[in-house]
C-alpha cells in the first residue's frame, strides 16, 4: 500500500518554542517521508522562518486569527493539490483558518484554554476551534490520557479515532556538559517551568516562605520564560528571602541545576502532560507534583503528590523531599528511572509512526479508538 502523505500544519512554530514546539519539531524531523509539505501560517516551506521574519509572521498570523477566526474568507493554502492528501494540524487553534475534514488528524496538548480560561487570561479562540473540531470529528491525538479524558468528557466520542501518544524524556537531559549558574549555590529546591499562573509559582513561593527552609540554608530557585502572570510571580519572589528567579538558562546550566538541586517542585494547576518532573528525577531529584491529572500520570508513582490548591500541602511536600530518608529517596528514583525508560524517544516516534500508518490502513472505515488495548500506545505501563 502506498504510504499516506500529509500536509503538516506547523504554524505553532512561529510563536512557540516550549515543549509543544519541540515534540512537533521531532515528529517532522524523524518522519519527513509523511510530510512532503509543511505549512507555517500562509507559508509552505520545509524549514520554519527564523529571526525577525519569524516574529513578524507570528504576530501577523495571530492578528489574522483574532480578526477572521473561522470565516471562510482567505483560508490558509493547502499547498500542491495531491489526491487523498490529508492534514496533520499540530495544535487545535489553527483549525480556525484551515480546511478540516474527517480524514485529517489534530493533535491536542490539553483543553485548558476552554476548561480553565482563568489560567489563560479569559475566553480564547480555542473555544471556537474546538467547536469546529467537534462538528467535523477528525482523528485526535493526545499527549496524555488525562488530556484525552478531559476532551472526551467535554466533547464526546464522535471522532474518527482518539489516541494517546505520550511525550518522552529528552536525551539531552541525561547527557552533555554542565555549566554552573552564577549566584546559585547548593542546597536548593528547583522549579523549571514557564512563569505563568497555571504553573502555580505563587503558592509554591508562599509554601517556601512558610517552610522555614531558608533559615536552614535551603534556597528556592526557579527558571523559565515569562508568560501570563509573570510580573506578579517575580514581585513575590523579590519579597521572599531565599527565592531566586533565573529567567532563561542554557541547556548546560539546566543540567547543572538538575545535578545540584536537592528536590524538584512543580505542582501545576493544569498540564497537558508534565514532563519536567520526570526529567528532573532522571538526574536524581525527587519531584513534588500535583495529585490527579497529567502530572500524576506522567510521574508514575515516582514522586511526592500534593494538593496544588493548598499552600500547606505544597509546604509539607517540600519539607518531605528535603528531609527524606535515603532508602525512600532511592526507591522513588528507582521508579523514576523505570519511568524514564518507558517514556523513551524511540517509543514516542514509534507511536507516531503507528498513528500515521493506521490512519492509512483505516481509509474508508470508522477508524479506531484508544480503548482498544492492543493498539493503545499511551501511558499504560505501571512503574515497576
Amino acid at each position: 500500500m502506498k504510504r499516506q502523505q500529509y500536509l503538516m500544519d506547523f504554524s505553532l512554530g512561529l510563536i512557540n518554542r516550549t515543549g509543544a514546539y519541540i515534540i512537533c519539531r521531532d515528529i517532522l524531523r524523524e518522519m519527513p517521508e509523511y510530510f512532503p509539505e509543511v505549512r507555517y501560517w500562509r507559508l509552505i516551506r520545509r524549514e520554519p522562518p527564523a529571526g525577525l521574519f519569524r516574529r513578524i509572521a507570528g504576530r501577523l498570523m495571530l492578528h489574522e486569527l483574532s480578526l477572521l477566526k473561522n470565516r471562510s474568507l482567505l483560508m490558509w493554502p493547502d499547498g500542491r493539490r495531491v489526491p487523498n492528501r490529508r492534514r496533520l494540524i499540530l495544535d487545535p487553534l489553527y483549525v480556525l483558518r484551515s480546511r478540516l475534514d474527517p480524514d485529517d488528524i489534530v493533535q491536542c496538548h490539553d483543553i485548558g484554554p476552554v476548561s480553565h480560561p482563568e489560567l489563560f487570561g479569559g475566553r480564547s479562540l480555542y473555544e471556537e476551534a474546538y467547536e469546529k473540531i467537534r462538528r467535523i470529528g477528525p482523528g485526535m491525538v493526545f499527549v496524555s490520557d488525562a488530556s484525552q479524558r478531559a476532551f472526551r468528557d467535554r466533547y464526546g466520542d464522535g471522532f474518527r479515532f482518539m489516541q494517546t501518544v505520550a511525550q518522552y524524556v529528552r536525551p539531552g537531559v541525561l547527557t552533555g556538559s554542565t555549566e554552573p549558574v552564577p549566584g546559585v549555590k547548593p542546597p536548593f529546591l528547583l522549579t523549571v517551568g514557564a512563569l505563568e499562573t497555571r504553573k502555580n509559582h505563587l503558592r509554591v513561593l508562599e509554601a517556601y516562605a512558610q517552610s522555614g527552609l531558608h533559615g536552614r540554608g535551603v534556597s528556592y530557585v526557579f527558571c523559565g520564560s515569562r508568560h501570563l502572570g509573570a510580573e506578579a510571580i517575580l514581585e513575590k519572589a523579590a519579597r521572599t528571602p531565599g527565592a531566586k528567579a533565573l529567567g532563561y538558562v542554557t541547556e548546560p546550566q539546566l543540567r547543572w541545576l538538575y545535578e545540584n538541586g536537592c528536590g524538584f517542585v512543580l505542582p501545576s494547576l493544569l498540564e497537558g502532560f508534565g514532563l519536567p518532573p520526570i526529567e528532573a528525577a532522571q538526574r536524581g531529584l525527587v519531584p513534588v507534583v500535583s495529585a490527579g491529572g497529567a502530572q500524576e500520570e506522567a510521574i508514575g508513582g515516582a514522586g511526592v503528590l500534593v494538593d496544588p490548591t493548598s499552600v500547606d500541602s505544597i509546604m509539607q511536600g517540600m519539607l518531605r523531599v528535603v528531609d527524606m530518608a535515603q532508602p525512600e529517596r532511592e526507591e522513588l528514583l528507582r521508579r523514576a528511572a523505570h519511568r524514564g525508560r518507558v517514556l523513551s524517544y524511540a517509543r514516542f516516534i514509534a507511536g507516531w509512526h503507528k498513528v500515521l500508518r493506521r490512519n492509512d490502513a483505516f481509509e474508508g472505515t470508522d477508524g479506531w479508538a484508544a480503548s482498544d488495548p492492543e493498539e493503545h500506545i499511551g501511558m499504560v505501563e505501571p512503574a515497576a
